[in-house]
């Protein structure tokens, strides 16, 4: 042996025996005495120390390193697990797995009835101890109940052993029993043992005294009379009858035993987790502990189903038995560790007056059933680890199936199975094969939304399923209406409900855990980050951290999920969240929840002033500059844009309107930004509808005008904003009226009518000069310079925009389209090549600050210059990007002004089919509402493609059509030059 434990500590290297210090012994006998087995570093510090010092952990960690040195080139592999250290041995090379292997070998061969086999076995086993396990380590006292337990097991086979030696009649064993008994004076086996050895010596009366010896000890320590072993063997010699054979220790059980629920014959789907579980839990000859699965989920996930349908599959493998165990809670809580090892031991077999009281004499007693055996345990509805433990097997020929709705994370050395809900198509697969397919075929839609309202929750289709057999005529659609309105009230059948089924769950919670569940569900948020939570909370963020990792823990909240903000998100189910605002109106008081979602509001509010410092401001005056934040940004709004749209509700719903129209404010910046004008539209409205003032509600009126002014639908925008300029100036709101305006503005400038938008624009810069409100200047400022433009005035454009470049500082922003504006004025008067030069500059800021807006402006224009210059393949590429943009952005005009400038591309590769194409559905999605400057330029180069493929008369006629949208202007004149040529 390399390796030996059983007695003291024997090291043997690649050259020879080792000298090892007092520590490294203590840490390489700790893991020898769990061969195979990792150790967790907290457990291994319990080992060496009974009272570590602070620098524990770092010691520990040295010493591995430097038993690693020493036992490089061995037959022990010493690694780091995930969880602590693990050593690998084989038997043949540590005395403790070559005992424990010739045990088994011994008992196998007398069980087949091969008596000297068995003695030989026996006698090697014995043989390999030398003293007390690892007895000149110093370990702590930790390590106490793993010594007693090989002690155990040394007695064990020495009784074996002397059972096979009296039963081959071997002599002279009476003065090895009585060392035996002297050393365990309370196991009456031995005392049987000793009586029977006397007997076949011819030593009657002397069995007689041992008898009574036995029982003197008995009756003085632990105040019981002999069991019936060695009370029928006292009987017999008494009465001069054959004395009976002694026990054998093989389990008490002779046939297999199979204690599995039944199988569920609508079984569907989960074949790539059912593969898993099997592949983890096939027997294998080479394993050197048992097979450990963990199946976790949320309630109603169907753990214990697939669990179960797999303990079936699995019965080949484990032929002595297969046993299954429920752990769930009783009436008065969590089953006892204590109760489950008594009943897990009744169903080997075991007498349960025989017994212990004691835990961990049970569970040894357990383990020393299940030694020899190929058992299969199925533990169901685990609690926690703790309950779990003492009902493992110690030998590999067992594996225990555990399912819970925790993955057991202390539990060591097992494989995880974390079962999610199921696709949509086992989904339905399931509801058909419960409730009978016919009716689900005729009802696609309604079948899906049933599957939805469900949460594709296994439990509730199958609860659902049952309620449609029960009535085959009742129409599917009705009855997914019925859910999606009272969704835990419809789901109860006989005995399975799923409300029913949450409430168990709930009932095991700690009440701080049960309270932050409670919180989530009055949130009603699909997902949530930690501040939400703790925002909820109310209290200290890190008791708020806890709540929230002891639902996860439990398995009632699902995690995993990191935002684009590197948040972590937690999710309840569908129906849990259902269940839980049910508990927290059934609960918590009507003030503790309208404060617990006013702090969320309130902190909401807080976030999103700092989040959109850098944004550009929306169509309206803007609020009081907020505080950085840290974490916060336009990432951060993208991650929680759902719950900030909900917050502004649940603000309203609580009579925050204030707040609600603040909240709505600054999520515009963004939302206009990102192109989700839908939600812009829809947040307006509400506050709109339960403004508590005219002013608040005029000023959410700007950004819902600023809506169809985004989409391009420059006449409806340009009356709303008109409208509502006469509104702000009639109730001396000047900030209002002077955004009216701008927009206003920016309105005829889209609609072709310059001079009016360049008068407006020049008095809102006024206005907003005497406001004081810089940034309303940058937003204004920046309309006379496209005006002047289109007016064909480029030396006034180009004097405006250098002067703002140079009252524009480092703002990224600003200078971005301050760049864009320089550039097309460039482009403009012919200098293409500055005009790419300035279009890049501002396409680096744009991207920098992640304004996709400005990046698929820029884009378009750079495409539209570099295509001048020749770079064709350059310019298909950047207008490409920006019509991606301009699509997820939802802005249609965008997208239709970058395919009309890939038109001009492609005129100018002498590509005049392809630009026809590209032209002509331009002028499709522009319609007759479009811009007319927009319209009559597409009508101006639909007329060169057509004179590029001969088609003179299309050509003309296109013309003629773009004349009457032009009102004037070097434009016009042009389309005019093309006409007359």
């Amino acid at each position: 042996m390399d390796f030996a434990i059983l007695g003291s500590l024997r090291v043997r290297g690649a050259e020879g025996p080792l000298r090892l210090n007092a520590k490294q012994r203590a840490v390489l006998s700790a893991l020898l005495l769990h061969p195979n087995v990792a150790l967790s570093t907290e457990r291994l510090v319990a080992a060496v120390w009974d009272a570590p010092p602070s620098s524990a952990v770092a010691n520990l960690q040295t010493y591995v390193s430097q038993l690693r040195r020493a036992l490089r080139g061995s037959s022990l592999d010493l690694r780091r697990e995930s969880s602590g250290y693990i050593c690998e041995v084989t038997p043949d090379r540590l005395d403790l797995l070559a005992f424990e292997d010739a045990v088994r070998r011994a008992r196998r061969a007398r069980q087949a009835g091969e008596r000297e086999t068995a003695a030989r076995a026996h006698a090697a086993a014995v043989s390999l101890w030398r003293g007390s396990p690892a007895e000149d380590a110093r370990l702590g006292m930790a390590m106490a109940p793993r010594i007693a337990e090989l002690e155990e097991q040394l007695v064990e086979a020495r009784s074996d052993w002397m059972d096979v030696r009296l039963e081959l009649g071997e002599e002279d064993l009476v003065a090895e029993l009585r060392t035996l008994v002297a050393a365990h004076p309370l196991r009456e086996r031995l005392w049987a043992q000793l009586m029977l050895a006397l007997q076949k010596s011819g030593r009657r009366s002397e069995a007689l005294d041992a008898f009574r010896q036995a029982r003197a000890v008995l009756r003085a320590e632990l105040g019981i009379e002999p069991g019936r072993e060695l009370a029928g063997l006292h009987a017999a010699l008494l009465a001069g009858d054959p004395v009976p054979a002694p026990a054998r220790s093989a389990p008490a059980f002779r046939a297999p035993l199979c204690q599995l629920p039944a199988g569920t014959s609508d079984f569907v789907g989960r074949q790539a987790e059912l593969d898993v579980l099997l592949a983890a839990a096939r027997a294998r000859p080479d394993r050197m502990s048992p097979p450990i699965v963990v199946v976790s989920g949320l309630p109603g996930v169907g753990k214990t189903t697939l669990t179960v349908h797999a303990a079936h599959l699995l019965r080949a493998d484990y032929p002595d038995g297969q046993v299954f165990l429920r752990l769930g809670r009783d009436a008065a809580g969590p089953r006892s560790p204590g109760d489950l090892v008594g009943e897990l031991l009744r169903s080997l077999g075991v007498d349960g007056t025989l017994i212990p009281g004691p835990l961990e004499e049970r569970a040894r007693l357990l383990r020393q059933r299940l030694a020899d055996l190929a058992v299969l345990i199925v533990l169901d509805d685990a609690q926690d680890a703790t309950q779990v433990r003492h009902l493992l097997p110690g030998t590999a020929r067992c594996c225990v199936l555990l399912t819970s709705r925790s993955r057991m994370p202390a539990l060591e050395g097992v494989t995880r199975l974390p079962l999610e809900l199921p696709g949509e198509d086992d989904a339905r697969l399931l509801l058909e094969r419960v409730a009978g397919g016919a009716r689900f075929g005729a009802a696609p839609e309604a079948t899906g939304a049933l599957l939805r309202a469900c949460g594709m929750l296994p439990l509730a289709i199958r609860v659902a399923g049952a309620r449609l057999a029960i009535r085959p005529s009742w129409p599917v659609r009705e009855f997914a209406s019925r859910l999606e309105d009272r969704r835990l009230d419809e789901l109860i059948v006989g005995g399975l409900d799923v409300r029913g089924t949450f409430s168990e769950s709930y009932a095991a919670l700690p009440e701080p855990a049960r309270r932050a569940f409670r919180l989530l569900g009055l949130a009603d948020l699909e997902s949530i980050a930690e501040w939400s939570a703790a925002a909820l909370h109310g209290g200290p963020a890190l008791e708020a951290d806890a709540a929230l990792e002891t639902l996860v823990i439990s398995g009632l909240l699902d995690t995993g999920e990191v935002d684009g903000a590197g948040q972590p998100r937690y999710r309840l189910h569908d129906l849990l969240r259902v269940y839980a605002g049910e508990r927290a109106q059934a609960e918590d008081a009507p003030e503790e929840q309208r404060a617990a979602l006013a702090r969320h509001v309130t902190e909401c509010l807080r976030r999103i002033r700092a989040a959109t410092r850098e944004l550009p401001i929306p169509t309206a005056p803007p609020y009081p500059e907020a505080e950085a934040t840290a974490g916060v940004g336009v990432a951060w709004l993208a991650a929680e844009r759902r719950t900030l749209i909900h917050s502004v509700q649940v603000a309203l719903d609580l009579g925050m309107a204030e707040e609600a129209a603040e909240l709505a404010h600054h999520l515009s910046a963004y939302l206009n930004l990102e192109g989700f004008l839908d939600d812009v539209e829809r947040l307006q409205r509400l506050v709109i509808a339960a403004a508590p003032g005219e002013r608040i509600a005029l000023r959410a009126e700007l950004l819902l005008a600023g809506v169809p002014l985004s989409r391009g639908a420059y006449g409806n925008a340009s009356a709303h904003f008109g409208r509502l300029l006469r509104d702000f100036q009639r109730i001396g709101d000047a900030h209002g009226a002077a955004y009216a305006l701008i927009n206003l503005a920016a309105c005829h400038h889209g609609a072709g009518l310059w001079e009016q938008g360049l008068d407006a624009a020049n008095r809102a810069i006024a206005m907003m000069e005497e406001l004081g409100d810089s940034s309303g200047v940058d937003y204004a400022a920046i309309w006379p310079i496209w005006i002047h433009m289109e007016l064909g005035r480029y030396g006034e454009a180009m004097r405006l925009c250098q002067e703002r470049l140079a009252k524009a500082g480092d703002d990224p922003r600003v200078r971005g389209d301050l760049l864009r504006a320089l550039g097309t004025v460039r482009y403009m008067r012919g200098d293409v090549a500055e005009a790419v030069r300035c279009y890049r500059e501002s396409l680096v800021l744009s991207e920098a600050i992640g304004d996709r807006v400005a990046v698929s402006k820029v884009l378009r224009r750079l495409g539209e210059a570099v295509g001048a210059l020749g770079g064709f393949e350059e310019a298909v590429d950047a207008l490409g990007r920006a019509r991606s943009l301009f699509r997820e952005c939802g802005d249609e005009l965008g997208e239709a002004l970058a395919t009309y400038a890939l038109g001009e591309v492609r005129l100018r590769q002498g590509r005049a089919g392809e630009a026809l194409g590209l032209l002509g559905t331009v002028r499709e999605r522009l319609g007759t509402d479009g811009p007319p400057v927009w319209r009559a330029r597409v009508l101006r180069e639909l007329g060169r493609a057509h004179a590029e493929l001969g088609e003179r008369e299309r050509a003309a006629a296109a013309w003629r059509e773009s004349i009457e949208l032009f009102e004037s202007g070097p434009e016009r004149a042009r389309v005019e030059a093309y006409l007359a040529g």
